[in-house]
């Protein structure tokens, strides 16, 4: 790698292709990814963003790559490994919602280890973003991770973390464990109120932020679905309340949150003004199905808020 580009937003983690059985005898391909599509939300809400991670050489790869270029997302941190798959997963439809089944044992991005990154990977950037599915994917992922959020810390770049808790991956006390490791090096985190439910038994929205606070971490995004959000830091709380939606598929909603969120804090250093923003792309996010599918644009979002604020 040579050098890179000035960035906003960095996203490590894996990227997937993604199969969509909407109906009987109708499979919808397209490309999700927790972290990926952080990287799509925070680019459409008009930030700078890029990915850090390894994809397989073959055709999913290069459905992905060009979902990159088309976004105008930086690419130039991805690397391509011979020998290994990029990972797949198949979501269904049915009256209990949607299931999720995975095909990434063994694929490029759980194969990261710590020493395929470098310092000059996270130069010239404003936070880092990675989540506990990157953590939780492979051991080594999870050393890479760790290790990702030192050199971002030493470049003088803010890390943002996602707990997205897949009790598929791991059980909640080996994500604990991983999390406590990792939570003195974030400056900002992203847990839901359910992940909180399995992480500590409670859901208690004051003990939930004073337990990741006491690590050192200087914001709480909490969310709460179509209760909104709760934004802490160690000078106090400030609730968000959800934007009405017409909920049809929730795929991705939490990523776009994330990547909406970090586009408007990077831009305005407002919280407050970052965290509607963002329930008012995660609103518009859950009306379409599919991950990139439903991730608005800028002007849609801010015609969300502009009606929020007619109502």
């Amino acid at each position: 790698m040579t050098t890179t580009r000035p960035l906003d937003i960095l996203c490590f983690g894996e990227p997937m292709f993604e199969f969509s059985w909407l109906e009987k005898d109708m499979i919808r391909p397209g490309i999700g990814g927790d972290v990926s599509n952080t990287a799509v939300a925070a680019r459409r809400a008009g930030a700078s963003s890029g990915m850090l991670t390894h994809l397989g050489c073959d055709g999913f790869a290069d459905h992905i790559l060009k979902l990159y270029q088309d976004e105008g997302i930086d690419a130039s941190r991805i690397v391509q490994k011979e020998g290994a798959q990029t990972g797949l997963y198949f979501i269904e439809y049915g009256p209990q919602g949607h299931r999720f089944s995975y095909r990434r044992a063994g694929s490029a991005a759980s194969q990261i280890t710590p020493e395929d990154l470098t310092p000059q990977m996270f130069e010239q950037i404003g936070v880092l973003h990675l989540s506990g599915i990157t953590q939780a994917i492979s051991d080594s992922s999870c050393a890479a991770a760790l290790r990702a959020a030192e050199l971002a810390r030493a470049a003088g770049a803010q890390v943002s973390f996602d707990t997205n808790l897949r009790l598929n991956l791991w059980s909640a006390p080996q994500a604990w464990r991983a999390l406590q490791q990792i939570l003195p090096l974030v400056d900002l985190v992203f847990p839901s109120i359910e992940d909180c439910q399995a992480l500590f038994g409670t859901s208690d929205t004051i003990e939930i932020c004073d337990r990741f606070l006491s690590f050192g971490v200087q914001m709480v995004v909490l969310t709460m679905a179509e209760k909104g959000a709760l934004v802490a830091t160690p000078q106090g709380q400030h609730r968000i309340y959800a934007f009405p939606a017409d909920l049809r598929d929730a795929t991705g909603a939490g990523d776009t949150f994330d990547g909406a969120f970090l586009a408007e804090y990077v831009q305005t250093g407002d919280p407050v003004a970052a965290g509607r923003f963002a329930c008012a792309a995660a609103s518009l996010s859950v009306e379409t199905n599919g991950a990139v599918a439903s991730i608005p644009t800028r002007e849609s979002i801010l015609a969300r808020l502009n009606q929020g604020e007619t109502q």
